[in-house]
């Protein structure tokens, strides 16, 4: 039984040195990882889970062990993940690090049309267990680990090598193995993108429907939300929520440029003694502030880069949402909604042009050479 199961936690050179030594014995190796986003104010990589064989080893990158070889091992090379996105990207932003190829096994359920993507639901649903989910939310920078957290830890790897050869071979009875493997390798691909550095990361969704008034004290709120969250070593949304800070923002500018405490709306019941001096103080600041240095609305959002002709695209969404139902497909696998407006491009532009322009993977080409089959002359007429 699931719950009987030992695991091993690599914390010293001995250890890791037997993780190394596994880790060279096969060609594949289960791998799941945890951080402390929602607890932290710099979120980390926290843990390491990896099955592999019989074992079923945690990793502890916080002890100080150089774990960097870990990742030039034959098994790290090919690995199978449950939703690989956060991981991979966490895996590369941290150690620089993303395997040659992967399993992806809540992107296969996609691919096979399972209702239920979630781990918990395949693991019933193929091995009849429940896995556990109260620590969902824990914190996974405590240490020394708890022993409850190292044995749910486990339960995410515990069953994906299992799972990864019952999906593999229904995909390849579908004749879809190599469509995931295509998505896998792009999303691999993606991982080692860097986010662009929002240039006014104050700017939260709904603020350039205040004035330059409005504005300006957000991006003071914004500012000592920071302050105040890097102090605490918290999230910023655990010190002050988006929707507080706007409505915060509402109600002074109501009575600018009076400020009146009893006025705003209901303030986090932390809120008391130098914290509410602090948060008060900086409203006050923000009040103060000469109207020549308060900042601009953003313009109107600049042109897309390419506008799709409307009669095509919604042409070309029927016909996509169709040929996924026929498929038992999510229909943005066929073809996610940027994807669509490269395809709707207006004039006559080559159809493999169209499918360069959208990125669309071997696999979404065929299926879209499919529809165009049937297609092709009402689309070019539309379009044309």
């Amino acid at each position: 039984m699931l719950k009987d199961e030992k695991y091993i936690l690599v914390d010293s050179e001995e250890s890791l040195a037997g993780l190394l030594q596994d880790l060279e014995l096969y060609d594949m190796a289960a791998m799941d990882t945890e951080a402390d986003s929602m607890h932290h104010y710099i979120s980390k990589l926290c843990l390491i889970q990896i099955t592999i064989g019989e074992h079923h080893y945690i990793v502890d990158p916080l002890c100080g062990l150089d774990i960097s070889p870990l990742f030039k091992a034959r098994a790290m090379q090919t690995l199978i993940f449950h939703g690989a996105d956060y991981d991979l990207r966490l895996l590369w932003q941290t150690f620089g690090f993303s395997p040659k190829k992967i399993f992806d096994t809540m992107l296969a359920s996609k691919f096979l049309g399972e209702e239920h993507l979630g781990l918990a639901d395949l693991v019933r649903k193929y091995f009849g267990d429940e896995l556990k989910k109260e620590n969902q939310r824990a914190d996974w920078s405590l240490r020394p680990l708890p022993l409850e957290m190292c044995e749910y830890a486990i339960h995410d790897t515990f069953y994906l090598h299992e799972l990864c050869a019952i999906l593999a071979e229904k995909l390849q009875n579908a004749g879809r193995l190599q469509w995931l493997m295509e998505q896998c390798d792009a999303l691999i691909e993606h991982s080692r993108e860097q986010g662009h550095m929002k240039k006014d990361p104050w700017r939260i969704p709904g603020s350039n429907a205040f004035p330059p008034q409005g504005l300006n004290i957000l991006k003071y709120l914004w500012e000592w939300r920071e302050k105040e969250a890097e102090a605490l070593d918290r999230p910023p949304y655990k010190v002050m929520p988006a929707e507080l800070m706007l409505s915060i923002v509402r109600h002074v500018m109501r009575d600018f440029p009076e400020l009146k405490l009893e006025r705003l709306p209901k303030l986090p019941r932390n809120f008391r003694e130098s914290r509410l001096d602090s948060f008060m103080d900086m409203l006050k600041e923000a009040i103060a502030t000469p109207e020549n240095e308060w900042p601009t609305r953003l313009p109107r959002s600049a042109p897309p880069a390419v506008v799709p002709h409307s009669e095509l695209l919604a042409a070309l969404k029927l016909w996509r949402d169709e040929k996924a139902v026929e498929l038992n497909l999510d229909n943005s696998l066929v073809a996610n909604k940027n994807q669509l407006v490269w395809l709707a491009v207006p004039g006559d532009t080559p159809w493999e042009t169209r499918y360069e322009n959208a990125h669309l993977l071997g696999w979404q080409k065929k299926v879209w050479n499919q529809i165009l089959q049937e297609h092709l002359d009402k689309a070019e007429r539309i379009g044309g």
